[in-house]
């Protein structure tokens, strides 16, 4: 469980959470308590542009203003450096004519963040079809990329690959998206309803709408929907940029069986923006009163976190069991992790996809 915030630490959410919302800060901090406070919510980018959109950055605390200038101009120069990295990445697969689709971070900058401060890139994303895999990695590898697979690997269906260098952009390759033991995502479907978009110069595709926003919370409930806001601010941004279609989106998320992580990163989104989340959304993908019940145990009383549990700690086996769907997920699940290391002895490690002959 998260410890609760020490009084410092909470007028520091509350000033963000004020911040977020259009408010002057109350709080007095450091230079290093904002920039600290900045990155952990990685939400410094959005607070500039929205700020200075309204032409009112100037009329904030100075330390504050500093801060948040000061990760603004850092994001712009690691982002323009990785979209810088993107097109030496992509000239690879377009030479070897592979099909992808930019996900998440990268591909909201096609649109939902014209300033290419406003939010934060990690690492860039891409899906790519099982069978070009292989082949896309040893091509890779042979341009002089360095290449890693996680402990999770292959059942994560996933790798990254990367140019050595000072300031490296790390590239995720994905051949799915969601696992079988958590989610149902068409794979087929997606390919469909993918549409086109140029990034940098680059022709690539994109997730439909409605598509990317159930992928974007089933991500987001990977992470247990924090410490980072950025999830809750590219959800805002989708609801207020994107025509979606609620009808289509309670569909696919019952299908798809990511109602709960739709719901929840909904109330996540509802608690920094209150009225933000469709209501018909929220009500739609409610869960039961016994699943309710058991949430309400990790949601968290902090101003800006939302549950209570984090990535490394052992509370997150219970909590993951009730991000899924299904009680036969959560089983099948909770099997999965009890029999990796098993399995993993008697299999060997498994070949990374570089050294795959396909």
């Amino acid at each position: 469980m998260l410890p609760p915030p020490r009084p410092a630490e909470r007028d520091l959410s509350e000033s963000v959470l004020s911040l977020l919302r259009g408010e002057a800060p109350a709080a007095q901090a450091s230079s290093e308590e904002i920039d600290r406070c900045l990155r952990r919510y990685e939400c410094g980018g959005y607070l500039h542009a929205a700020w200075s959109a309204a032409r009112r950055l100037d009329s904030l605390p100075r330390d504050w203003a500093e801060g948040i200038r000061r990760t603004h101009r850092k994001t712009v120069v690691d982002n323009l450096a990785a979209l810088a990295e993107f097109r030496r990445f992509a000239g690879h697969l377009a030479e070897d004519k592979v099909p992808f689709i930019l996900l998440k971070g990268c591909a909201y900058l096609l649109d939902l963040y014209p300033d290419p401060g406003g939010r934060m890139l990690t690492d860039i994303d891409l899906l790519i079809r099982r069978p070009d895999a292989g082949r896309v990695a040893r091509r890779l590898a042979g341009a002089g990329y360095t290449g890693e697979v996680g402990s999770d690997f292959p059942e994560n269906r996933r790798f990254e690959m990367w140019y050595p260098g000072a300031a490296h952009c790390r590239f995720e390759l994905h051949w799915r998206l969601g696992l079988p033991t958590r989610s149902d995502l068409d794979q087929e479907s997606i390919w469909t309803h993918a549409v086109p978009g140029i990034l940098e110069g680059i022709s690539c595709r994109r997730l439909a709408p409605e598509d990317a926003v159930l992928y974007h919370v089933l991500h987001a409930a990977d992470h247990y929907f924090g410490p980072s806001l950025k999830w809750t601010l590219d959800l805002r941004e989708m609801f207020r940029k994107w025509r979606l279609d609620e009808g289509v989106l309670l569909e696919r998320a019952r299908a798809w069986r990511c109602r709960t992580a739709l719901h929840l990163a909904l109330r996540q989104l509802d608690k920094v923006f209150p009225g933000a989340a469709p209501p018909r959304l929220l009500g739609g993908t409610s869960p039961g009163p016994i699943r309710s019940l058991l949430q309400r145990g990790y949601l968290s009383s902090d101003p800006l976190s939302f549950l209570t549990v984090r990535g490394d700690s052992p509370w997150r086996y219970p909590q993951r069991c009730l991000l899924v769907d299904r009680v036969l997920d959560s089983f099948l699940l909770t099997l999965q992790v009890m029999s990796r290391p098993v399995s993993r002895r008697l299999a060997g490690p498994p070949a990374p996809p570089w050294e795959w002959r396909d």
